[in-house]
């Protein structure tokens, strides 16, 4: 899978294009932009690759966050038809479908290769197929990446009570766990990350991979990156299409997707790491203290966690029996699992 590796925004271009022999065409909404470091850069591969094992009969054209549908509202479009597919991430259905959450990543879970091996192969495989069906979607787990950090911080947190009263930039389940732990919690990406931090209308920020976040900048307005994250170890990205256009697709269109999906999830795991530690490097270099979460901080984060799936697991059957399946190391650090 060298190749894949090597290949970049340009074989986007190169499908928008589109060779005379496509037969099978898809639009593809982006959740995360094309030129966002592993969330978005790995997208132009799985096209790609899709292409070539389909012999060219299978055009995806790309389209750039917003350009169809608002950058995570996309489920609704895909289920309904208007949009063919998209590239996003599990978590963005949470609020319908708690256990969503879970297959993006699990709280003191796995790596990104064991989580995706879960999703992808595992027992967590037929939960993920069944709660998109609810929804008249078919989903393609592709890509694993992490660790995120806990935290870009504008000053060291405290021993007691970490996260109290901090305003925190969190999404999915590390916003929950911070709120919990009486942080006030809000959505932001991109610029509006470095204006928050720079303006101090955040306090910190659990963002994403070290990669995306030096792309963003992150590190020109931050003093401390807690690094890495027991609260997001991974992050699962993936493919959803409209049921019935998956339905009409060719075998060979849908066997390439899957299989291209498989290709590049397997040769990132060590894109992700390289790429990660040059962004860790970069921190370094911009004179941002980089440390592991504190003990003290660890227990609190694990404390919220105990908090959150006890409320969700109550309020949730899906997400119980999810976590249910989750394989044992997640419990390493939190309560026994109920049979």
């Amino acid at each position: 899978m060298r190749h894949l590796l090597t290949l970049g925004l340009t074989m986007a271009l190169l499908a928008c294009g589109g060779p005379a022999v496509a037969s099978e065409r898809l639009n593809l909404h982006l959740a995360f932009g094309a030129r966002t470091p592993l969330y978005g850069t790995l997208v132009p591969l799985v096209v790609q690759e899709a292409h070539r094992l389909s012999a060219g009969a299978l055009l995806v054209r790309v389209h750039e966050p917003g350009a169809l549908v608002p950058r995570f509202g996309y489920l609704d479009a895909v289920a309904q038809g208007s949009v063919d597919a998209a590239w996003g991430t599990p978590a963005v259905l949470s609020g319908r479908a708690p256990e969503a959450a879970l297959f993006t990543g699990v709280p003191f879970g796995l790596d990104p290769a064991a989580h995706l091996a879960w999703v992808r192969d595992g027992a967590g495989r037929p939960f993920y197929d069944a709660m998109y069906a609810r929804y008249g979607v078919v989903g393609l787990p592709c890509v694993a990446v992490g660790p995120d950090g806990p935290a870009w911080l504008r000053r060291p947190l405290g021993e007691t009570a970490p996260f109290r009263g901090l305003r925190m930039r969190a999404f999915g389940l590390p916003a929950r766990i911070l709120g919990r732990l009486g942080a006030s919690t809000a959505q932001g990406f991109g610029a509006d990350l470095i204006v928050g931090l720079g303006t101090g209308a955040f306090d910190g920020a659990e963002a994403g991979v070290p990669a995306s976040d030096v792309a963003t900048g992150l590190q020109t307005v931050a003093s401390v990156f807690l690094y890495p994250s027991a609260l997001q170890p991974t992050t699962l990205l993936d493919l959803v299409i409209n049921a019935a256009r998956w339905d009409a697709l060719a075998p060979a269109a849908t066997a390439a997707l899957v299989d291209a999906c498989r290709a590049v999830g397997d040769a990132a795991i060590e894109l992700n790491r390289s790429e990660n530690d040059a962004a860790l490097g970069v921190i370094a270099a911009a004179g941002v203290a980089i440390s592991a979460p504190s003990p003290a901080t660890v227990a609190a984060l694990r404390e919220g966690w105990r908090l959150v799936r006890t409320d969700q697991s109550a309020e949730s059957p899906a997400f119980d029996a999810v976590l249910a399946a989750y394989p044992d190391r997640v419990e390493d650090t939190v309560e026994p699992k109920r049979r």
